[in-house]
Formats: structure tokens, sequence, C-alpha cells
């Protein structure tokens, strides 16, 4: 224990009146009922999770760790340990002793928003340490509000925007590689202002309804009321965000309360141990809408499942689901756009499309059956975009400098990256290939001294096969993966088996299988990747509990396994309500799992007997590579082995004006209690669906296609079938296309004076020499933007048909330390980068459209050779190299 700490502690104890985690009487017994069905359901993991209780504690430190331990998620009772829980409330308890405001914190908001080590899904570590003990002096002397603020700059100095996989990396893990998408800023910054005995949640808006995309910010506390800002974005003020705007047209923003919260906030879903928080009204127009639901018979549907959907990614999501009561009632605060209202129980359902503005209550009758062949078609309003807020900023320049300035420090430790040179001399140490090398260092950012000590430590046969487990890996996990782990599984995977530095095949010496391919090998038995579990080193631990006879036995019957989990894992699909899987050896250990977590550990088990194995496209079932067939793990009466099955083959219609991307502009849908779930395609190991025919297991299905147009409004088809057993069925995908004409939007004579990046040539009259152009003014370091860019890229064989030129202008003092056009790569072929010293450009398109666009960056337009404006799109967008590409008159297809 450090001395500061110990300090803290003491000056609690000493504290005539000591502060409470909870006083209430009735809220202390629920603590303890809940604390003690804890430790029944966490009694494989006792002397790890509870024997810290036996340590000298005092009264505030045995509430917070019952408190924590009460209700807390079950992937946290299998992956971490009593100490851990115990540091996260003492360095709690010293934050709310060191500064200033930790005793003007209510008891409530505390409890509920400063104890909480757990933000959202993402792996855990102690940064609430690292923090605290970082920041402490830089806060020093300030009021709450402007340290809330100071946080967020700080944040910035680490970390930036950047998009990645859905897996959230550990806040520690987010500082060593800089970067990181919106869910890992907003946890990061959240978990940095709670260090310092700041208050503070990650709200989301779960998707959003004008484009197809979510974003998460934070709301923090501050003198007694709830202020937002965007995590890692800082303001010189609060409640002020790129986002402001988008968040106008939301459907629900909400945020988790964890444990039993008991605030005045509205809760839509009050669970066991946490409380979904709804402050959509905060940032948006809402309105509460009631739903009725009856039965077939006219009776209420009690108890029914009433899905709130809303379409974004092809698919119609449930951004909130609630029960109904005994009179077949329930409502919902939402937002004025478009819903679909579903409606079920058991296998009957029933629903219905409505705008919110326009209805109170929906009635909604559960007399539907999964359908043969039927289609249905909406168009799916988004709420409207209003005008821009007018928000005081006066202090927009300093702020510009301080956040160039932050830019600036960050970049000085990305410097500290080995260079190319570097990672070629330390590749030619180990006789490896510095290309292959360069290119791993590169991804692990700050993560390089794990990497290249896990390849100093591997014998030089096995470095191959080390190279090999290095690529097959996410970017993410060379990002934030230890040595220790990657060499459990290097090692653990070779054993017993014969692998080959060149040609075809390996073959597990017991597994009774046929010759396994090199590139089944790799992804499904040497990678340790299964799902977005946190990666650990659960193979050499297994192989040892196990022992090497009944491995040898589980290699040449994989039922056992089937049965080992059977028997020895227990379900319990309520206790994980953040969805982090437990790793392999959570479940392990606990002998307690949810679904998803149990097909997890199935996998792992498997690949560490050396069976090829892996969660099935589409159901993400568990399944294993025995005999030269996938067969399918199932953990009902029997184990399936390979039953009838019926093949769907889809097509691209040659009209459609891009290729359909999965979960872009379709998704698959299998009916299943009621409801039709989205099948997982089209990404990492499981496909591209118009690339090969699915095969799919018999009954019936849903083709959800959308079409979103300029301004958000989405045209979307639902076509419903059956798949019967040996059947082939082809199907086309087909966007529906807009009747609605292109407007004249604004008319410009672009000849502003732009100075050119790096000096390029720049000419007006040469860039709208005899066609359309595309002209937009960023902020290059705003996430915003930077979803621009990414656009952009992925369409770039696309984009780049168009032939037009694309200009990038920047404002003077928005110009990030360090940019230059090689800053972003997959940029169109013609793009010009420039400076602007003034808005002069902006007044003229604000005049001519009559739209508001002050600070509403990125603001894109397309132009014809004399000046008329057929697009514009101001503000948080996704999908605009789409949109440009519809709106083209010489489109890419």
């Amino acid at each position: 224990m450090s001395t500061f700490l110990a300090a803290a502690i003491l000056l609690v104890s000493c504290n005539s009146r000591p502060f409470h985690i909870y006083s209430d009487e009735a809220y202390s017994k629920n603590v303890e009922q809940r604390f003690e069905q804890r430790k029944s359901l966490a009694g494989n993991r006792a002397e790890a999770l509870f024997s810290v209780f036996a340590e000298e504690l005092t009264e505030t430190e045995q509430e917070g760790l019952k408190f924590l331990n009460a209700f807390m998620p079950l992937s946290d009772l299998a992956d971490y340990d009593g100490e851990f829980f115990l540091n996260q409330v003492r360095w709690s308890l010293a934050a709310r002793d060191t500064f200033v405001w930790g005793k003007t914190i209510p008891e409530v908001v505390f409890r509920h928003f400063v104890l909480p080590y757990r933000v959202n899904n993402e792996n855990l570590d102690t940064a609430r340490i690292v923090i605290f003990n970082e920041l402490k002096g830089r806060l020093r002397n300030m009021n709450m509000l402007d340290a809330a603020l100071e946080v967020n700059h700080w944040c910035h100095e680490k970390v930036t925007y950047r998009g990645s996989d859905i897996r959230t990396s550990a806040p520690l893990a987010s500082m060593k590689t800089a970067y990181g998408r919106c869910g890992e800023e907003s946890t990061f910054t959240v978990t940095a202002l709670r260090a310092v005995g700041i208050p503070a949640r990650q709200v989301y808006t779960p998707r959003w309804a004008h484009s197809d995309d979510n974003h998460a910010w934070v709301e923090f506390w501050a003198e007694g009321k709830w202020h937002y800002m965007g995590a890692c974005e800082p303001e010189c003020v609060p409640d002020l965000g790129w986002f402001t705007e988008p968040a106008r047209r939301s459907m629900l923003i909400h945020t988790k309360a964890f444990g039993d919260y008991l605030g005045s906030e509205r809760a839509e879903n009050r669970e066991l141990n946490y409380a979904l928080l709804n402050t959509l009204g905060v940032y948006a127009p809402t309105k509460e809408i009631h739903v009725m639901a009856t039965g077939a018979d006219g009776k209420p549907a009690a108890g029914a499942f009433i899905e709130f959907q809303l379409y974004n990614y092809a698919e119609y999501y449930p951004i909130s689901t609630k029960k109904t009561d005994k009179a077949g009632y329930c409502n919902f605060l939402t937002g004025l756009g478009d819903l679909v209202i579903w409606a079920r129980s058991g296998n009957a359902f029933g629903f219905q499309k409505i705008s919110v503005g326009s209805v109170d209550t929906v009635k909604i009758t559960l007399d539907q059956t999964p359908y043969y062949d039927r289609s249905v078609s909406f168009d799916m309003e988004p709420p409207i975009q209003r005008e821009p807020l007018a928000i005081a900023n006066d202090c927009r320049e300093e702020n510009n400098r301080l956040l160039r300035m932050e830019d600036s420090i960050r970049g000085a430790y990305e410097n500290t990256f080995p260079t190319e040179q570097q990672s070629a001399e330390f590749a030619g140490t180990l006789g490896l290939e510095p290309d292959r090398i360069w290119l791993i260092i590169q991804k692990s950012r700050g993560n390089y001294n794990e990497i290249m000590s896990f390849l100093k430590t591997i014998p030089a046969a096995n470095l191959p096969t080390a190279l090999d487990l290095l690529e097959v890996i996410s970017d993410k996990d060379l990002r934030d993966t230890k040595a220790s782990i990657l060499e459990d599984h290097i090692n653990c995977s070779l054993l017993e088996m014969r692998y080959p530095t060149s040609g075809s095949v390996v073959i597990p010496a017991k597994a009774g299988t046929a010759s396994l391919s090199r590139d089944n090998f790799l992804a499904f038995v040497l990678n340790p990747r299964i799902a977005n579990e946190m990666l650990v080193a659960y193979r050499g631990e297994l192989q040892e509990s196990f022992g090497s006879e009944m491995i040898a036995k589980m290699q040449a019957d994989p039922g056992l396994i089937r049965e080992y989990i059977l028997k020895e894992i227990r379900i319990n699909d309520v206790e994980n309500y953040y969805g982090t899987p437990l790793t392999p050896s959570g479940v392990y250990n606990l002998k307690v799992a949810d679904e998803h977590s149990r097909k997890v550990f199935a996998v792992a088990l498997l690949r560490t007997c050396g069976l090829p194995a892996r969660l099935k496209p589409g159901t993400l079932e568990p399944e294993y590579l025995f005999n030269g067939a996938w067969t399918v793990m199932e953990f009902g009466e029997v184990t399936k082995t390979g039953g009838p099955t019926a093949t769907l083959v889809l097509s691209n219609d040659p009209q459609n004006p891009v290729v359909p991307q999965y979960e872009t502009h379709y998704t698959l849908g299998r009916f299943a209690d009621g409801k039709y779930v989205t099948q997982v395609y089209g990404y990492d190991n499981f496909g591209d669906p118009l690339k090969s025919p699915l095969v799919l297991d018999p009954g019936f299905y849903s083709l959800v296609t959308g079409n979103r147009q300029p301004g958000g409004r989405v045209l979307s088809t639902i076509t419903f079938f059956e798949m019967k057993v040996g059947e082939t069925r082809k199907m086309m995908i087909t966007l529906r296309k807009s009747n609605r004409e292109p407007e004249i939007i604004a008319s410009i004579n672009p000849i502003w004076t732009v100075n050119p990046l790096a000096n390029e040539q720049f000419s007006w009259p040469q860039l709208t020499d005899g066609g359309h152009m595309v002209i937009a003014w960023i902020e290059p370091d705003k996430e915003t933007t930077k979803h621009v860019f990414q656009d952009l890229g992925s369409l770039k064989t696309e984009v780049d048909k168009l032939k037009c030129p694309f200009v990038f202008l920047i404002p003077s003092d928005n110009l990030p330390a360090g940019f230059t056009k090689d800053s972003w790569k997959m940029l169109p072929k013609k793009s010009v980068f420039g400076t602007v010293s003034d808005l002069s450009s902006l007044n003229e398109l604000e005049k001519s459209s009559g739209k508001s666009l002050s600070g509403q960056f990125p603001i894109v337009i397309m132009v014809d050779s004399i000046g008329r404006v057929t697009y514009l799109s101001s503000g948080y967008k996704i999908g605009i190299g789409e949109e440009l590409i519809k709106l083209s008159p010489t489109p890419s297809r």
C-alpha cells in the first residue's frame, strides 16, 4: 500500500463522522442480502474474491466492497479478485478526501458514479490509481467545474479518436495506444473523472436515427448539476460538443447506473443490478408513447415484450425493450422520428410502423406467426434537423491553442515508438522478415515492448509460428496483449502437433481427424481470439487441469467436451448485464456463465485440445472441424452432427448505385422466440454473403434492405420467407430508389483565397473546369471529419470513378500541429488541401442556402461548373461518400 493511500485511509478512520457508502437502513439490508446471494453464486472463487474481508477494513471500506460485490456483473466475479476491488474502494475514498469537492458530493451520487470501477464493457485495469497520482497536483486549487474541464484536456493529451473494433480496451491500454473509438474515449474519460472524485457516467445514443452509427460521450456532475462534454474533445465551457446538434435528432440517449439506483432521473428499465436511465430530455424534444398489446383472443397480453425498433445498420434495432403490465400496457419516452413497434409473446407477434409525432397510443394485436412469403416497405424518417443552437463560446481561440499544444504532447509520445529502421534491426537479430515485423510493430503502437519481448522469448524453431500468431490476431490485440499471454498460446498450441514452416498441412497427433489446412490451423487452433472477450493465458491452465490423458480423449471424442460443459458449467443469463464475455479461464474457475460466454469457452477448450473450432458464421453457435466436416456443438438433448440444411444464394441488383454491404445496406434475420434475430456476417471470419452461398438451418427468415437518403430518410423493405430442408433459394438485393429529384440548394462562386498546403498547385478555374467538384470545410482533428475521410477511403475505387476534384479547406486556426495531406491514407485521387484565413466562403454558402452553418463542421458540398450546389451536408454524418456517389451526374455504376 502506498504511503499516500495509507495516510488517506488514516484520515478517513479518524473522522468523527465517517462517510457511509449507504446510510439508509433498508438500503443496507438490501445490499447485505444481495452480497450473500453473490457469495453463493461465486462460491467456486470464494477464496479469490472474499478472503479480502479478513483484512483490517474500515466500516466505509466494508460498505464499498460489499456494494461492488453485490451488483457487479458476472464477468467481474469470474475474472478479477478481491484485492483489485478493495483498491478501487480505497482509491475512490482517497480521491474524496484529497480534492476540495469530495465532501460536497451526495452519498447517492458518490455511490453510483464515483465508486464503480466499471464504465461499460471494457477490460479492467489499475487506471484509477495511475490517473489519480498523475492529476492530483494538476487539479490543486481548482473548483469542481474547472477541474472536470481540465481532466478532459489531460485526456486529449493522451488519447484522440480513431475507429476500431467493438471490443473496448482498458483505459491504460487506450493511453498506451494514444487513440480509441468513441466508446473507448468516453470510458477513458469517465475513468479519469472518477479517479479524481468527480462523478461521471458514459451516455450513449445506442443508434442514431439520421445516420448509420452510434455515439458515446460523457456526463459529469459538478456543483449540484449534471453537465456533458465530448470525451477527449475538450471545450472551454461545459455542455458543448460537435454532437450537440445530432443529439437533438436522437430517439434515445441513455446511461447505466450501477447497483440499486434510487435517484430521481427517469429509468426506462430497473433491473436487479442496475438502472437504465433515459436522459434524452436533456438533449432533444421528446414524447411519451403508450403501447397496448392484446392477444389473438382480444385479451390484454400481460408480460409481452415490446421492442421499440429503430432502423440503423440495415436492421430494425430495439433501442429499448419493455414488458407489458397486467393490463397489457407499457410506455417509452423517445424522440420525434419513426419507429417500428414489435410486440411478441412466445412465437406470436405483431408489429406496426409509427411516426412518433403523430401518435400517442399504439394498439398491437399479437396474432401473427412466421410468414412464408411477404414483403413490406417502410419509409423511415428521423427527427427533423433544427436550426442550430446559439451557444456562447468566446474562448474558442484559446481552446484551439490548447488543443494544438495537446496534439504536440501526444505526438511527442507517439514519436517514441520504434522507427522502421529500428524495427528492421530488431527483425535482423531474430532472422525474421523486416517487412512483416514492421507492419506488426506499427500496429502494436505503444505495446511494442510486449510484442518484441514475446518474440525474443520464442525458440528459433517456433519463430515462424509466433509471427503467424501475431498476424492472425486483431490489430487491437497487438495493442493491448501482454507477452506472457501470447507465450501461453504459442507454447500450448504447438503441444503434440507437427507444424510446417512451409507446405500446407498440420496434423494433430491424436485428434482423429483428416489432415488440416494451414489456414484452418492458424485461424481456428492457434488463434486465441474467439469473440470480443479479453485475451488471457488459458491454454496452459486448461491443459494442466485436464491432464494429457483427458486432453487426448477429448481430441478423439469432442462429445466429451460437451458432456463436461453440460455437467460443470451452470448458466446464468441475468447477472452478466454489461455483456462482457467471461474469459475461458473465468468460466472454468467460476463454473457459471451466460450463454454466450459458455459458447466462447467451448471454442477455447476445443482449440486447447487441438481441434479447429469457431463461432459459426450467422448464428454464433460453437462448432468444430472433425472428420472433414464442421459440426455444431449444441447444448440441448443431443449433439447435432450435421443435420439437414438449406442454401441461400444472394446477388446484387446491377441497378444498385453501390455494391450492397452487410450491415450497411442489408441484413438477414432468423425467426426465434417471436422475432427475427440478425445473423452475424460480413466481417472478420464471418464472410461476405454476396461472395458465397449461405448454408442455413431450415426455418423462417427475413431480409432487410435499406437505402439511406441525404437528410437521413431510409427507403427500407423487409422480405419474409421460409427456407425448407434441401432448398436452394436465389434472392437479389435491390435497394429502393428515391422518386425525389435533386434540388438546387444554393449558388456560389468559388473564387475564395486559399493557401495551399505543402506548396501544392491550387487554381479554382482549373478545378472547376467542365464538371462537378466536392468542397469540404473540415477540422482535421475532430471525430466528425475523421468519419468523412473514413467514408471516402472505404469507397475509394468508386469515389475515384467520379473523376471530380475534392477540395478540403481548413480554417487556419484549426490546423493541427504537424498535419499534412499524408496524415490520411486512401484519399480520393484528386484531393487538394488548403487553409482559409476567414470563413467568407461559408458566409456566401449560408446566405445562398438559407442554412445556419456556423460551427457545424465538417461542411461538404457538391457544386457544378456554374456554381450550383446540389448536395450539402453539415455536422456529423456517416455515409457521405455513398451519398456523393448516388447524387453524382457520372455515377460509378
